[in-house]
């Protein structure tokens, strides 16, 4: 059961994880009530890419050390949950903005995200990061990878759209 749901973790635990999301969605809203109609084949679009990319990418790079852990039940939440539709949703509201502001929201709400996941769940824990010792690097450094998303997104839906009809391609 640690495989799935981690060591000493509860579904409660995954609820209070639930919660801490669905509040930053809340945030979200105020920027952005609704994915605006023209934008919303390109948010499916997002989500399942980044939310079956994160899933399997988040084991593969536990697999060649560059991750820790992350029990599969917290993998499938931050996937689907978080980076799919969270941070779909959050793209959505502000791919207008410049890009170091969507890059930056992306990162800020993932760390939100990231320290909530390790004080609960006691994940994001790998000590040992490139040249950086500790947990807290870690963390940092991997909520600024997901500061990526718009320019990666921006990126896929470039490719994507020579071969998909209606997909809003940022400029």
């Amino acid at each position: 059961m640690d495989q799935f749901l981690g060591a000493n973790n509860t579904l409660l635990d995954y609820l209070y994880v639930l919660l801490i999301y669905g509040m930053l969605v809340l945030v979200m809203r105020y920027a952005n009530e609704v994915v605006e109609l023209n934008f919303r084949k390109t948010y499916w679009v997002l989500y399942i890419g980044w939310s079956i990319s994160m899933f399997v990418g988040n084991y593969f790079f536990f697999s060649v050390n560059l991750m820790s852990f992350i029990p599969w039940m917290n993998d499938f939440i931050h996937a689907f949950i978080w980076i799919g539709f969270c941070l779909g949703y959050l793209y959505a509201g502000c791919y207008k903005r410049p890009m170091w502001e969507q890059m930056f929201l992306c990162a800020f709400f993932s760390f939100i995200v990231k320290m909530s996941e390790h004080m609960i769940l006691g994940t994001w824990d790998k000590t040992d990061f490139l040249f950086f010792h500790g947990w807290f690097p870690y963390v940092v450094c991997m909520s600024l990878v997901d500061g990526l998303y718009p320019v990666l997104s921006k990126l896929g839906l470039k490719i994507l759209s020579k071969w998909m009809d209606g997909l809003v391609v940022p400029e």
